[in-house]
């Protein structure tokens, strides 16, 4: 019998390169992406689309969040954030006024329908972690948190504080994926 836990084996049923903790992993983050998008649905926030919640993230940061900024961080055109943007703004999620520095860029701003948006967001994430720390206790959670961070190869747990809001904004949600749960 070949062990899984050299990536390559398939005692489990598992195919070739879906190794046990990877594919954990991935259902974990289904699993969590699901709760989070059923609270939101069930709290009104039911018209959602990829990638809203990053960019609201992006435009909540300190100091003021263009156009351009979105572009660079979800790393597409300024044509491309531009659709994503009046899409957010249609929905009421984002105001848009001119720049006083530059006439050609755009600033973008939360309204209120949005700060409830990513209240909801962090509400749901923090319902499921709190779930998860009574059933598991404390100690278990923190432990887990450390397996996290040995997978990631070391990487921050926390976002660092450089670079531009945007950017920082985008940067913490890669570590907190919940967060991009809502689109």
């Amino acid at each position: 019998m070949v062990s899984n836990h050299g990536g390559g084996g398939t005692d489990d049923g598992l195919r070739p390169g879906q190794d046990s903790l990877g594919l954990a992993l991935r259902r974990a983050q289904a699993g969590f992406r699901r709760q989070v998008n059923e609270e939101l649905a069930a709290g009104g926030f039911d018209q959602r689309r990829f990638p809203d919640g990053r960019v609201l993230m992006m435009c909540g940061a300190p100091g003021e969040t263009t156009i351009s900024d979105i572009g660079r961080g979800l790393g597409i055109t300024r044509q491309g954030a531009s659709k994503i943007v009046a899409g957010l703004r249609e929905r009421g999620y984002l105001e848009v006024t001119p720049s006083a520095a530059d006439g050609r860029e755009k600033i973008l701003t939360l309204t209120p329908r949005a700060v409830q948006y990513l209240h909801a967001i962090a509400a749901a994430a923090g319902a499921i972690e709190a779930r998860v720390r009574r059933e598991v206790g404390d100690g278990a959670l923190e432990q887990f948190f450390r397996v996290l961070h040995v997978v990631a190869a070391g990487e921050p747990v926390l976002p660092s504080d450089g670079g531009t809001p945007a950017t920082r904004a985008l940067e913490k949600l890669r570590w907190s994926d919940g967060q991009d749960a809502g689109g």
